[in-house]
C-alpha cells in the first residue's frame, strides 16, 4: 500500500515538474489547484503543526481561569466537623506546544475559493485544560483530619485560532526547510502577525514534493503571476 501511495505522489510531483518547465502553464489555475490539493491531502497524512505568533511574540498563547476548593473533615470521639474553603480565582495563561492543522483548504478568509490562499480551517491539540485532586489524612490518637483539595485550570478553546479564519497568503509567504526535513511556510495572518505552518514529512522524497508544491505556489502566486490567474 505504501509503494502504491508513493507512486501516486511521485506522479503528481512529476506533473508539477513538467508544468513548471513551461512558463505559460506555470501560471495556469489547474496547476495551482493541484498544488493546493496536494498540500491539503498531505495535511491528513503527515504531522502538520501550526504556530500562531501574537504581537508580543507568544506562540499559541491562551488565557484562562484557575478555580479550586478545599474540603476539610475533622473527627474525634463521636464528633465530626466539615468545612469547605473556596480558593481565590486567578487568571492563568500558557503557550501550547503542539497545535496541529487538521484541515487546510484552498479558500480565503471569507470561505471563497482561492488559488493563492490556504485557510487553516480546523486545528487540534492534546487536552490542555487541567484538573488536579489531592487528599491528605492526618490521623492521631483521638482525632483525625482529612483534607481534600480540588483544582481546575480551564483555558480558551482552540477556536481562538480559527475564528476569525486564518489563512496562508501565498502572494507574500516564504518557505524554509529544516536540516531534519520539516517544511515550513511563514505568512502574515489575519488576527496574528505571523503564522508558521510546518509539515513534518519524515521522508526525504516526500519532503521534496511538499517543498516543491509550496514553492510552486509562492512562484505562481507572485504579484505578476497572480494578476494573470
Amino acid at each position: 500500500m505504501r509503494n502504491r501511495w508513493m507512486g501516486l505522489t511521485w506522479a503528481a510531483f512529476l506533473a508539477f515538474g513538467v508544468t513548471l518547465a513551461s512558463p505559460a502553464m506555470a501560471q495556469s489555475s489547474r496547476t495551482a489547484e493541484g498544488a493546493q490539493q496536494y498540500l491539503a491531502a498531505m495535511a491528513g497524512k503527515v504531522l502538520t503543526r501550526v504556530q500562531y505568533v501574537d504581537s508580543a511574540g507568544r506562540t499559541n498563547y491562551v488565557t484562562g481561569k484557575y478555580t479550586g476548593a478545599v474540603k476539610t473533615i475533622k473527627g474525634g470521639l463521636r464528633k465530626q466537623k466539615e468545612s469547605i474553603e473556596i480558593l481565590p480565582e486567578k487568571v492563568v495563561d500558557k503557550q501550547l506546544s503542539d497545535v496541529r492543522a487538521a484541515v487546510v483548504e484552498a479558500i480565503d478568509a471569507w470561505g471563497r475559493p482561492s488559488l493563492c490562499t490556504t485557510r487553516i480551517s480546523e486545528v487540534a491539540a492534546p487536552l490542555y485544560d487541567d484538573v488536579r485532586a489531592d487528599t491528605q489524612n492526618d490521623t492521631r490518637s483521638f482525632s483525625w483530619t482529612v483534607t481534600h483539595t480540588e483544582e481546575a485550570w480551564k483555558y480558551e478553546p482552540l477556536t481562538k485560532f480559527t475564528s476569525p479564519a486564518q489563512v496562508i497568503d501565498w502572494t507574500n509567504a516564504r518557505v524554509n526547510r529544516s536540516p531534519e526535513g520539516s517544511i515550513t511556510v511563514t505568512s502574515k495572518g489575519q488576527a496574528f502577525p505571523i503564522i508558521h505552518l510546518t509539515y513534518v514529512a519524515g521522508d526525504p522524497e516526500l519532503a521534496d514534493r511538499i517543498e516543491y508544491a509550496m514553492k510552486f505556489l509562492t512562484m505562481s502566486c507572485g504579484k505578476d503571476a497572480y494578476a494573470a490567474l
